[in-house]
């Protein structure tokens, strides 16, 4: 076999591994969309139902604990606990991030933990 066709050969390789790969990931993708949108779905209910702060009052106690700028917010179901957490990463202003853990019924912070 020449030198071109053990290249080509080893890119058709690769390229098909590649497809693969994305594909089983889309579907573990697809997988963590339907999740998040369960847990939003699910938190739009239990707000409604005023089970739930609104995420403004739940801003309102992070920002008074923890300084700095919110650069992400999600919400998720704790399943074994049976309550909404929401999680917050935030950049202190001395350039650390944080993450911050609030029970989204108390607003009390959970946690705070700082990434390395």
């Amino acid at each position: 076999m020449t030198r071109y066709a053990c290249v080509m050969l080893l890119l058709l390789r690769l390229v098909g591994t590649t497809v693969i790969a994305a594909m089983l990931l889309g579907g573990v993708a697809d997988a963590a969309a339907d999740d998040e949108q369960r847990d939003h779905d699910l938190a739009r209910k239990a707000l409604l139902e005023g089970r739930i702060r609104p995420l403004t009052e739940i801003t309102d106690v992070v920002r008074s604990k923890v300084p700095g700028e919110i650069l992400s917010v999600q919400i998720d179901v704790d399943d074994q606990k049976r309550r909404f957490v929401y999680e917050f990463d935030i950049i202190t202003p001395e350039g650390k991030l944080r993450e911050v853990d609030v029970d989204a019924a108390t607003a009390t912070i959970l946690k705070i933990e700082e990434d390395e």
